[in-house]
């Protein structure tokens, strides 16, 4: 049986782009990174202090979006679509380099970043791949919110989302992550959403000021506002499971777990990493030979 291994790019891959909240225009580059490094950030717009650890436990706001924080109070934030794609595509070491302290929403998706991923490529090291496993059932709840967690040797995600909108409602989406190609086709080009009528009170909060209809779908009272269709079935509630994919890899590893969550969001998976991790009986470190041995 062969050993499946940590995987990093091939070369360095750069991009730039508008910060959704912030405005501002980001430089980025993502660099390969030796085993066992895990995902790094790095503010190259600082001289000191400027490493930033993309784990449940640097998280320091989660509104509508994930920002995570060094103990100097460096910051990144928006971080969940770079995530999303590093795990959906099997990254385990990076290097990610950025100019200012939000990363670009490109067109509100994982798209652009996993395009650049497969035009790279992927490197094998020769260190064998480890995985956080659920080791036994959890509940936790917010409100009418909440995530269900149960052992698989899988990544399983059942995530139901309720809008107060005729185009939405409910919906659900039950999602197995069986391989890179299939994150890419299912869930990478699914963009995030917002309704029109919240527009000018976010603003106000000094959020969305690089928000536009080139990077987000906006939905008004009879329907989408963008000028294009969605481009996927079911893309609200898929979006919300690439976000989940990108901060439930604040957990430091690839997962496996089956997660049913109900009208999720930034804050209750954080929250959930958080009750996962105060019992070392809830989890434990795998690898493909446990796995194999379990079949």
């Amino acid at each position: 049986m062969s050993i499946l291994t940590q995987k990093t790019i091939s070369k360095k891959i750069s991009l730039n782009g508008i910060g959704i909240h912030s405005g501002k225009k980001a430089e980025l580059n993502i660099i390969p990174a030796s085993p066992n490094s895990g995902i790094i950030f790095k503010r190259v717009d600082l001289k000191e202090n400027n490493i930033i650890y993309p784990l449940y436990n640097n998280v320091v706001d989660t509104t509508l979006c994930t920002t995570v924080s060094n103990d100097f109070g460096a910051k990144v934030s928006t971080i969940e679509h770079l995530m999303s794609a590093l795990h959906g595509m099997g990254i385990d070491n990076a290097i990610v380099e950025v100019d200012c302290d939000e990363l670009p929403i490109l067109d509100g998706s994982s798209l652009e970043y996993v395009r650049n991923i497969e035009e790279v490529g992927l490197k094998s090291l020769n260190v064998e791949k480890k995985y956080l496993s659920i080791s036994r059932p959890i509940v936790f709840s917010m409100n009418d919110s909440f995530v269900k967690v149960s052992p698989s040797d899988n990544l399983e995600i059942d995530y139901t989302i309720s809008y107060d909108h005729n185009l939405i409602k409910e919906q659900r989406f039950n999602y197995e992550f069986k391989d890179s190609n299939q994150f890419k086709n299912l869930i990478s080009n699914c963009r995030t959403f917002g309704f029109k009528e919240e527009v000018d009170s976010l603003r106000k909060k000094g959020l969305i000021a690089g928000g536009s209809l080139d990077n987000a779908i906006v939905l008004d009272k009879k329907g989408i506002v963008n000028n294009d269709k969605l481009r996927q079935e079911n893309e609200f509630v898929k979006h919300k499971i690439l976000d989940f994919i990108g901060d439930i890899y604040l957990l430091g590893y690839s997962v496996k777990g089956a997660f049913e969550i109900y009208k999720g969001g930034h804050r209750l998976t954080h929250e959930t990493m958080n009750s996962i991790m105060s019992d070392q009986s809830n989890w434990r470190f795998i690898n493909e030979e446990n796995l194999n041995d379990k079949n």
